[in-house]
């Protein structure tokens, strides 16, 4: 249990951090990022873009291993005005939260976030179209480019 909502962000806070100091934590930072806005996107998905952003990123560090051109194409592409719309997060957005990852030891800290994501990425199933399809615009705009 986190103590509710302050309690949980208060985790992330503190995880957070943990990422400055070690290596293994700031390796798995921007998926620890996605993945937990994802479970909260009343506060962190508020916009289509930021929405589009968080999804995206969760499905390109699970899906496609945090390719990092691939991120860089998210960027660009949501750089500016955009038209899309912003999707309905699901009510059940994932079975494990960030208490179990907090929990872990150090050396199973990137298979726990690694679990998270994935949890969190099935949660949003009925999304994963448009995200791939939004993904790919990003890639064709970029090479376009």
């Amino acid at each position: 249990m986190t103590g509710g909502r302050a309690g949980c962000q208060a985790l992330f806070d503190e995880q957070s951090a943990a990422a400055y100091t070690d290596v293994r934590r700031a390796a798995m930072h921007d998926l620890f990022v996605d993945t937990y806005c994802m479970q909260h996107p009343e506060e962190y998905g508020r916009s289509a873009k930021s929405y589009a952003a968080h999804l995206l990123r969760l499905c390109c560090g699970v899906e496609m291993r945090g390719e990092v051109t691939r991120y860089a194409a998210i960027r660009r592409w949501l750089d500016g005005s955009s038209s899309i719309v912003r999707p309905e997060p699901p009510a059940m957005r994932g079975t494990m939260t960030i208490v179990d990852v907090a929990g872990a030891p150090p050396d199973r800290y990137p298979d726990a976030v690694r679990a998270w994501a994935s949890d969190v990425w099935a949660a949003y199933a009925a999304q994963h179209a448009v995200a791939r399809e939004w993904i790919a615009s990003a890639i064709e705009r970029g090479t376009r480019r």
